[in-house]
């Protein structure tokens, strides 16, 4: 047979079915639902799943770009977002810091030491709690945390060991809930005055948002009295080198100490690819879970498809046995109630489609729940559709082509 004589059958098996479809609107539409509801719930479950990854990942990243940090004591919690811990005494060392400092910037591209203590911060009758952080100027680049109102404090009050402090948006909202304007006025901190210089960006974050800056070497001078650190925090030059350069600080590190093993060690370093890993390795999980679930759907979907196809195999039993004993053979049967089988869950799929990317607006539209709606997602649930229609019509339709003729002549 020549290409156009098939062209010419498929388009006239396609025609067939749908009249077929169309003499049974409700019915078509309830054996489809089972494939709309499942390609839908694909589709809008996956959405949720890649949209928390994403949503993570783009929380981490605020923390700062290609950030690894070294911490003092054990490791505990999720270091890169824990809440920050004040009462480990620092270990890290001026010779860690010129150390990393010294590698070179294909490797690191700037530092910055912080130190914090828990404070207590007071302006005129009203105080609050707060987390005074001790750190140098570079530190709102490599922690991408940067004052939206007023400025940081400068090279010149790091020098000159300044009591000039930047607050986080929640000690503002403590100290002056009237509103006014805070740059240039003092605050007393654990009984120390302090001038206002700027306002923080709010992260979302407790241990951000109710903290304070101040020059780390007023912060020594004032409140600490100790030279080390608690914290170094790093900015990789890429993600690619992060794995590298922690293998090397950790190996300098312990050779400092004369320490043979980080299990021994009074530090430890947190790398922002690791978190990432495992955030997106557990966003990928759930996806796979909340995806088969879903999937399970379009199963039943499937089960509701044979259902209804070996009902028209009956029904039709006399249409059958006209058309074989006109000349059509049993794969030309077979290939009309295959047609008729994909074009329901086709059109199902197609519905389920728009039913998923709705599911996802609303899911972020009235929900407030992040929601991306991958490519690879509506192709392979509109796939699994279609393969559900061949894998389950497929009885049906070989029912149908192993009719005898003249007994479906004589069905009633």
């Amino acid at each position: 047979m020549s290409t156009g004589a098939q062209l010419i059958m498929l388009w006239e098996n396609i025609a067939m079915s749908v009249r077929s479809i169309a003499a049974n609107k409700g019915r078509a539409v309830l054996t489809a639902l089972g494939v709309m509801i499942g390609v839908g719930s694909v589709i809008a479950l996956t959405a949720l799943g890649t949209g928390a990854a994403v949503s993570v990942e783009a929380r981490l990243g605020n923390l700062g770009a290609n950030l690894m940090i070294v911490y003092s004591g054990q490791p505990r919690g999720t270091a890169l977002v824990r809440t920050r811990t004040t009462n480990i005494a620092p270990a890290l060392t001026i010779d860690d810091l010129a150390f990393i400092d010294s590698l070179p910037p294909d490797l690191v591209v700037m530092t910055s030491p912080e130190s914090s203590i828990n404070g207590q911060l007071k302006f005129e009758n009203r105080n609050t709690a707060a987390t005074v952080i001790g750190t140098d100027t570079d530190y709102p680049e490599i922690r991408n945390f940067r004052p939206v109102f007023g400025d940081f404090f400068t090279p010149a009050d790091l020098e000159g060991r300044r009591n000039v402090v930047a607050i986080g948006v929640q000690v503002y909202r403590d100290l002056f809930p009237d509103g006014r304007d805070p740059l240039g006025t003092t605050i007393r901190m654990n009984g120390l005055p302090f001038t206002v210089v700027g306002i923080m960006e709010e992260k979302g974050n407790p241990g951000q948002d109710a903290s304070v800056l101040i020059p780390l070497t007023t912060f020594r001078r004032s409140l600490s009295g100790s030279d080390r650190y608690a914290i170094i925090n790093i900015q990789a030059a890429s993600p690619d080198v992060m794995y590298q350069l922690q293998e090397i600080i950790e190996t300098q590190l312990l050779a400092f100490r004369r320490l043979p093993s980080m299990e021994l060690a009074d530090f430890y370093i947190a790398n922002q690819m690791d978190l990432i890993g495992t955030v997106r390795g557990v966003a990928d999980t759930f996806t796979l879970l909340l995806g088969g679930i879903a999937a399970i759907s379009l199963l039943v979907g499937g089960i509701g498809i044979m259902n209804i196809m070996l009902v028209s195999v009956t029904e039709r039993t006399r249409e059958i046995g006209v058309r074989m004993a006109l000349g059509a053979k049993g794969r030309h049967v077979m290939t009309q109630f295959l047609t008729e089988a994909v074009i329901l869950s086709a059109g199902g799929g197609l519905i389920g489609v728009g039913l998923g990317y709705a599911g996802a607006w609303g899911a972020w539209r009235f929900g407030g729940l992040a929601a991306v709606v991958s490519p690879e997602s509506v192709l392979i649930a509109f796939g699994f559709a279609l393969v559900t229609g061949l894998f389950f019509g497929g009885y049906p339709a070989y029912r149908a082509s192993r009719l005898d003729p003249i007994e479906a002549l004589r069905y009633e």
